[in-house]
C-alpha cells in the first residue's frame, strides 16, 4: 500500500507537464511550423513556464559566419546593432559556437556547460555578453549535418534556476523535434547573407587568406581565439592536443608577429579586423 508520503512525490512534477494544455500547445507549434511566426510561438511557449530575456534562433557553419533566422526585437533597435557584430566576428569568441563547431552534439546545453575557466575576464564577455546576455544562457543545439548546426538561444538577466534548467530538459526532445522539421520551411537563399568570414576564422576558405592577416599561421589563429574566448594555457592544451610548452610559444610567436604585449591589444586587433 503506498504512504501519502509516496503520494506526495509521485505528484512533485511540475504540473504543466501533466496539463493537457501544455501538450496542446506543442501541438500547435506542430501546425504552424510552416508559419512565418513558428520560431515566436515557440519561444512565448517556452516562455509560459520559464523567465528569460532575449531570444534568438541561428545556424553556426564550420567555414561561415552565423545566420541568424529570428531574435528578439528590442523597441531602441540596441540588440540589431549587437548582432551586426557578433555576425562580423564575435561569434569566434561565443563558447556556444566553438562548443558546437569542436562537438555538433544535440541537446540543451548552459553556459557552464561550454563556458571555458576565464571566460568572465574576456573582453568579449565584458564589451558583449554582459550587455546583452548579463547573466546566463541556455541553447537547444539540433545539429543539421557535419557542418551546420541550428541553435535556439535564451538569454537571461538571471542565472536560471534549477527548476527552469530541469523544465527545460524535459521538453527538450519535443523542442528540438520541432526545430529539426522546421528546417524544411526555412529558406536561407532568400535571407541577407551574413558578412564574411573574418580573418581569424579557424577554417579559412584558402591558404592565400591563411597568410593574409599578419603572417598568422592557422595553429596561432586558433591559440588567439582560445585566448580572447578565456581558455587558460592548459585548456588550449587540452582542446588542441599539444603541451602547454608548445601553447606557450604559440603565444610567444603571434604576440610578436603582432607586436603587442596583452590580450586587450590582441583584442582590438580583433575587432578592427572584422569584415
Amino acid at each position: 500500500m503506498m504512504s501519502d508520503a509516496d503520494d506526495s512525490e509521485q505528484m512533485a512534477v511540475p504540473s504543466g507537464l501533466e496539463s493537457v494544455a501544455w501538450h496542446r500547445a506543442f501541438g500547435a507549434l506542430a501546425d504552424k511550423l510552416d508559419g512565418a511566426n513558428f520560431w515566436l510561438a515557440t519561444v512565448r511557449t517556452l516562455g509560459r513556464h520559464v523567465d528569460f530575456d532575449t531570444w534568438v534562433v541561428l545556424i553556426f557553419h564550420h567555414r561561415q559566419p552565423p545566420r541568424i533566422l529570428a531574435e528578439s526585437d528590442e523597441d531602441d533597435g540596441a540588440d540589431e546593432a549587437l548582432f551586426q557584430d557578433y555576425q562580423r566576428g564575435l561569434y569566434l569568441l561565443d563558447p556556444f559556437y566553438i562548443d558546437a563547431r569542436d562537438h555538433a552534439r544535440a541537446g540543451l546545453y548552459t553556459l557552464a556547460d561550454v563556458a571555458p575557466q576565464c571566460f568572465q575576464n574576456t573582453e568579449y564577455y565584458q564589451r558583449y555578453f554582459q550587455r546583452n546576455i548579463v547573466a546566463d544562457e541556455v541553447q537547444f543545439n539540433c545539429p543539421l549535418d557535419a557542418e551546420r548546426t541550428l541553435c535556439l538561444s535564451l538569454g537571461s538577466t538571471r542565472a536560471y534556476s534549477p527548476e527552469a534548467l530541469g523544465l527545460l530538459s524535459l521538453v527538450q526532445p519535443w523542442v528540438l523535434a520541432l526545430m529539426r522539421q522546421r528546417m524544411h520551411f526555412e529558406f536561407e537563399h532568400e535571407d541577407g547573407m551574413p558578412p564574411g568570414p573574418h580573418p581569424w576564422h579557424p577554417s579559412p576558405q584558402t591558404p592565400r587568406e591563411l597568410e593574409s592577416h599578419q603572417s598568422l599561421t592557422e595553429r596561432e589563429r586558433e591559440v588567439s581565439q582560445l585566448m580572447l574566448g578565456g581558455s587558460s594555457t592548459k585548456e588550449i592544451a587540452r582542446r588542441m592536443a599539444i603541451s602547454v610548452e608548445t601553447v606557450r610559444a604559440h603565444k610567444k610567436h603571434l604576440y610578436a608577429k603582432l607586436g603587442i604585449n596583452s590580450q586587450s591589444e590582441l583584442f582590438s586587433l580583433f575587432w578592427q579586423a572584422r569584415p
